[in-house]
């Protein structure tokens, strides 16, 4: 059970990082770069995935990105939609982008002249071939289901319907790539709190840009499903209203690990993985109940403070 003292320490931080200023320097401010939320999931996608090693590096990427995407709706046709545009307005969360659109720039191709099939790198080991294989694979998860939420929501969903997955055969699959999770009855393999995480990996099948194994930590997953399902946040988009809050995992980066462990909440020498996530979500259920993901916001801020004092 946590003290009173550092529950109400973790309230004061979330409620202290959880505005809109966050977004500034964070890959969370190319959110709301688009209108349209089939848009907004997909870059928001994207971002995530390339969203490990120093910022200013991996937002440099994604700013040429989406400047080529903007550039690729300005000199096309666009399937009949507006030409221009609008100009960047320079404020963080606010929509920049008008008559562009990065679902179409991804299911017409768009991408290929900017991620050329090279095994050059791109950023860090993903190479440009990598980059195309995610963007053709998204644009075919959005041909087939319509966007990235529909998708998830659908092998989400008959996952649940597959009954509890410790009964039976649960782990027959465990260790294997992607833990056999081409099937709903497969997602329904994993532990409830990993199901929704293992819904997204399903789609995404030796997609080298997608970890593999929701038993990982799989951090920018579970900051993306952050994004798309917390509702009413000046950050998050909140997008998939049929998804709950309360299932979802905390992101394990360096500063959450390392002010969980100053703060007692994990184990000094606590690995990132899926148990350690559970494990810390499950304690911050008790100071942000049906929200613990709110404590992100407290524990990477407060690490970010502490490093750079």
């Amino acid at each position: 059970m946590l003290s009173q003292k550092t529950a109400a320490l973790l309230k004061t931080l979330a409620d202290k990082y959880e505005t809109a200023s966050f977004m500034d320097g964070d890959p969370s401010q190319f959110l709301r770069r688009y209108f349209q939320p089939r848009d907004q999931e997909l870059a928001a996608f994207v971002v995530s995935t390339l969203s490990f090693g120093q910022r200013e590096q991996f937002i440099a990427k994604l700013n040429a990105m989406f400047a080529a995407a903007d550039d690729w709706a300005l000199s096309s046709g666009n399937g009949g939609k507006p030409k221009t545009a609008r100009a960047a307005t320079g404020n963080a969360g606010k929509p920049k982008t008008g008559g562009a659109s990065f679902a179409d720039w991804l299911a017409t191709g768009g991408y290929k002249k900017f991620f050329p099939k090279s095994q050059k790198k791109f950023y860090r080991f993903f190479s440009y071939a990598d980059m195309a294989e995610l963007c053709s694979r998204l644009a075919q998860i959005v041909e087939e289901h319509g966007s990235l939420g529909a998708a998830v929501r659908a092998r989400y969903g008959l996952a649940n319907n597959c009954g509890n997955a410790k009964n039976g055969d649960a782990t027959k699959n465990e260790g294997a790539a992607p833990l056999g999770l081409a099937t709903a009855s497969g997602i329904a393999t994993v532990p409830q709190e990993l199901r929704l995480v293992a819904a997204l990996i399903s789609l995404f099948p030796g997609v080298k840009c997608v970890s593999q194994n929701p038993k990982g930590a799989c951090k920018k997953l579970h900051m993306f499903l952050r994004w798309m399902v917390r509702r009413g946040s000046p950050v998050d988009l909140g997008l998939w209203d049929w998804a709950s809050a309360a299932d979802l995992l905390i992101p394990l980066d360096t500063h959450v690990l390392q002010e969980s462990a100053r703060l007692g909440l994990i184990a000094p020498n606590a690995a990132a993985s899926a148990k350690t996530a559970i494990d810390l979500t499950q304690k911050m259920a008790q100071v942000f109940p049906g929200d613990p993901a709110r404590a992100d916001y407290a524990l990477f801020g407060l690490g970010v403070d502490f490093e750079s004092k």
